[in-house]
């Protein structure tokens, strides 16, 4: 009988990218010589007819190990973000491959599955994987890596698993987040969220939703608050992440520069500046060029329109149509690499490593708010205070806010004239016709006369 958290990454990476991984350097050097093991695991998954182990958070399922010894299994879970879960996980035994009901009080669960299931229990799904397992010696931790390929079957239904699992068996879980940080620089990876479980449900017509770790910084100590705030946003990045390997419209581009600032001032609470990760840089940039290339696109099209009996003929609107199309396709491709994984691990990887301090997150975030509200004439600390004010409550940072947002405002419009009119030289640079440079002289001059 054995009872332990059980602390995992859960990622997606095809094939291809697979053998990529593997043969990493640094990879290749943790794997242990020999530790290599491949099995067939065949897992059926149990509850009431009323769901009764699922209500109180519980995932109930036999094992085959594929090794003669069968094995019954609770786990709960403690929380799940970015890929990262952490869930108690209870294990007792089995001489034959039946489901037990008896023994899990015992092991810590509160009370034995029996009380919660007086009517018997039935089958809702099987997980059927071949698993390749190596084990990983990293520095200053002992870890399990694991390749699944198999299927998910709910009578009729099925759903195809291509996963890779790393799971912490000893030692610090900070060496798991930076392994996987360096991985994911280099190695398109992409999170998957759910659990076999709750994949198995959905198959199933059940739809089980994780609480979400709280985002509102409080009392408690700093780098912990932080840690729990850049799960949450990090979880919407991701979501964001799979939304732009699809498409990009300007709701998503302004949620994703909404998402990076949140974690470029939460990182700055704890003295970590997340443009030092991998990426974050191109991704702030492109989603910053696309903003300005909408500007002068709305702008232009209501001054072509106006202005359309003296203009005749433009050329502007098709330089901005396929800039915007160029900018849109360097954010995808980011998307379509991972990179948004990549900062997700770098970010929470730095932050896990930061010198501990005894100061609450309340308390740090007003000194920081305090110290930006200094730099009067920056629009980066403007938009930190905005940034970091969300996530915050109390009358003080909602203040800190609207005066940030005005200053911000103000701020960008003293900078447009000369952002957007650089934008518009750089775009009329290979041009030899006389009609781009007249309309980037009309909209120049709009902006210098309005501005």
């Amino acid at each position: 009988m054995t009872k332990n958290t059980e602390i995992e990454l859960k990622l997606l990476v095809d094939k291809n990218n697979l053998k990529k991984l593997l043969a990493l350097d640094f990879v290749a050097a943790a794997i242990r010589p020999d530790s290599c093991q491949k099995r067939r695991l065949v897992s059926s998954y149990y509850d009431t007819e009323d769901m009764a182990f699922m209500r109180r958070g519980i995932a109930y399922r036999v094992r085959d190990k594929g090794d003669g010894t069968g094995e019954a299994t609770v786990k709960t879970s403690i929380k799940n973000s970015a890929g990262l879960s952490e869930r108690l996980e209870l294990n007792l035994p089995l001489a034959q491959k039946r489901p037990v009901l008896e023994g899990f009080a015992e092991l810590g669960l509160g009370c034995e599955l029996s009380e919660l299931a007086p009517n018997g229990i039935n089958k809702l799904f099987t997980v059927t994987v071949q698993r390749t397992t190596y084990i990983l010696d990293l520095d200053g931790a002992v870890a399990e890596l694991a390749i699944d390929h198999g299927k998910i079957a709910a009578g009729k239904e099925a759903d195809k698993i291509d996963e890779l699992e790393i799971e912490l068996l000893e030692g610090d879980m900070g060496a798991l987040l930076s392994f996987a940080a360096k991985i994911a620089v280099q190695v398109p990876l992409f999170v998957e969220k759910r659990s076999k479980f709750v994949r198995g449900l959905a198959l199933c017509g059940i739809h089980s939703e994780l609480p979400l770790v709280k985002s509102k910084l409080g009392g408690g100590l700093v780098k912990q608050e932080v840690l729990a705030a850049i799960a949450v946003h990090a979880d919407v990045l991701l979501d964001l992440q799979q939304k732009l390997r699809i498409s990009l419209d300007k709701k998503t581009l302004k949620a994703l520069r909404r998402e990076l600032l949140t974690l470029r001032s939460l990182a700055a609470l704890v003295d970590i500046r997340a443009d030092e990760c991998e990426f974050w840089p191109e991704i702030f940039a492109a989603a910053d060029n696309m903003r300005n290339l909408q500007g002068v696109q709305l702008l232009w099209e209501r001054l072509s329109k106006a202005g359309e009996a003296i203009l005749g003929r433009t050329s502007l609107q098709k330089k901005l149509a396929s800039a915007l199309q160029n900018a849109a396709g360097v954010l995808q491709e980011h998307a379509a690499q991972g990179h948004f994984t990549a900062i997700v691990y770098s970010l929470t990887d730095k932050v896990y490593h930061a010198d501990d301090s005894e100061i609450t997150a309340e308390d740090a975030a007003r000194a920081l708010l305090k110290k930006w509200q200094q730099q009067e004439n920056d629009v980066t600390a403007a938009e930190n205070i905005c940034a970091l004010a969300r996530c915050c409550s109390g009358k003080y940072f909602v203040k800190a806010s609207e005066a940030a947002k005005k200053q911000r405002r103000q701020l960008n419009e003293q900078a447009l004239p000369g952002q957007w009119s650089k934008l518009l030289q750089e775009l009329c640079a290979d041009s030899s016709g006389k009609i781009a440079y007249r309309d980037m002289g009309v909209l120049i001059g709009y902006l210098l006369a309005k501005f």
